[in-house]
């Protein structure tokens, strides 16, 4: 009977094995891969925030409230740039409508605003009239990474791509530094954050990018890519600046109206003109909310994080090599567990491990920016979890009613026993 039950068990622990491996091999969970990082990520972020504030960032947010039409967005852009230049800021990263209309007026804003020789322009951020959302799947499909010069070539300005990828409160950012194309040229198109750094530090905007299938490289600057061809930065949702400007669009005069704020609970600066000058010599990033995909803007804050690691070199590494050798660890473990131990304690068990899988993820992540993604870790357990018992509880039962069967049988000929006796008696 015991013989039977560990072949059962043997069994069943080879198909769990070879269902996690097969989850893990063909991506079967592709939708649900970093999601765990984003639990609570809120107060988590929240809790970073409190933390001591590190070196000023060498970029800056400029966010523009509310909504008017890209022409009034285009004029304000332009004073914008040319106050920014005056007061000596290095770089200002302009971000356009992927539907912007290149009409004459427009283009003759644009080439306004490049005559200051200080912005480069950001394509493909969607407005909020397109329903249709880039979904993590697409954004990772490289048949897909093509982009169209914002001008459609008419006019000939500095410009890279915006190709984050991060939820609303995401943790972790995602770029495809230069792995878009040219709709019209086939030639490659760096993202953003790379034109602006490039201007930064003194390099040509011509400055060839090398690209390889582990890391794309500049200048001084290397940027690691994962398996996936991204490279991946840290998140943090609330902002730690000490100062700047932002602009409010009044609809009744499509025009933007300016005031000083501050960040991270330090005094409001009183004076507009002295809180201007809290962008010299920085990277200035506008941030128009009408062209979030989300109701407020959030474009400033990721790229400022993402051009700070990239000039500090600090980035996140993902550590999945290993969860093949931790799966086969897994199912052994719960299966003897399992085999010594009742269903309900061996379901505890699972779930104090999975748990425990969960929470050690998300400290290396905001302890040591290491990635090491569980999804395909909890599989094992989940199924070892719940199947294995059920497998022994069913074993169990009909080696209980073969037992009791077989008592039975055995009672049966002991009375035909005993008849017969009598009667030869």
């Amino acid at each position: 009977m015991k013989t039977n039950l560990l072949l059962k068990y043997f069994l069943w622990s080879m198909l769990l094995f070879a269902l996690s491996v097969g989850f893990m091999s063909f991506g079967a969970l592709r939708s649900l891969e970093l999601r765990s990082l984003d639990l609570a990520a809120v107060a988590r972020s929240r809790w970073q925030s409190r933390a001591p504030e590190n070196a000023e960032m060498p970029a800056a947010p400029l966010p523009i409230w509310g909504f008017i039409s890209d022409e009034a967005y285009l004029q304000g852009a332009r004073r914008i740039v040319h106050h920014l230049k005056n007061i000596g800021a290095a770089v200002v990263v302009v971000p356009l409508p992927e539907d912007l209309l290149t009409i004459p007026s427009n283009l003759s804003l644009l080439d306004a605003i490049n005559s200051d020789s200080i912005a480069v322009f950001s394509s493909g951020i969607r407005t909020r009239s397109r329903f249709s959302i880039r979904t993590p799947l697409m954004f990772e499909e490289r048949r897909a990474r093509w982009a169209r010069q914002p001008t459609f070539h008419r006019l000939e300005i500095p410009w890279g791509v915006s190709s984050v990828l991060t939820d609303s409160y995401g943790v972790l950012y995602r770029i495809a530094p230069n792995a878009y194309k040219d709709f019209d040229t086939g030639e490659q198109v760096p993202d953003v954050a790379l034109q602006a750094i490039k201007r930064y530090v003194g390099y040509p905007d011509s400055l060839e990018i090398r690209t390889s299938h582990s890391f794309v490289s500049f200048g001084a600057y290397t940027i690691p890519l994962e398996r996936d061809g991204l490279a991946y930065v840290k998140g943090l949702s609330f902002p730690r600046y000490r100062g700047g400007v932002y602009a409010t669009a009044l609809p009744e005069t499509d025009s933007l109206s300016y005031f000083p704020m501050a960040w991270s609970g330090t005094p409001r600066e009183k004076n507009l003109d002295a809180a201007w000058e809290y962008y010299k010599g920085k990277i200035v990033i506008l941030d128009w909310s009408g062209l979030s995909q989300l109701s407020y803007a959030n474009y400033s804050w990721t790229y400022a994080q993402i051009i700070s690691a990239i000039l500090g070199g600090n980035y996140v590494k993902r550590y999945n090599d290993y969860d093949l050798l931790i799966i086969i660890l897994i199912v052994v473990l719960l299966s003897v567990l399992s085999y010594n131990l009742r269903g309900l304690l061996t379901l505890g068990i699972s779930f104090l491990l999975g748990l425990g899988v969960l929470v050690l993820s998300i400290w290396l992540y905001d302890q040591y920016s290491v990635l090491f993604d569980p999804l395909y870790v909890l599989v094992p357990i989940v199924l070892c979890g719940i199947i294995l018992p059920v497998v022994k509880l069913t074993e169990e039962k009909r080696m209980a009613e073969e037992l009791a069967a077989s008592h039975e049988e055995e009672k049966k000929r002991l009375e035909e026993l005993v008849r017969n006796l009598s009667t030869r008696l």
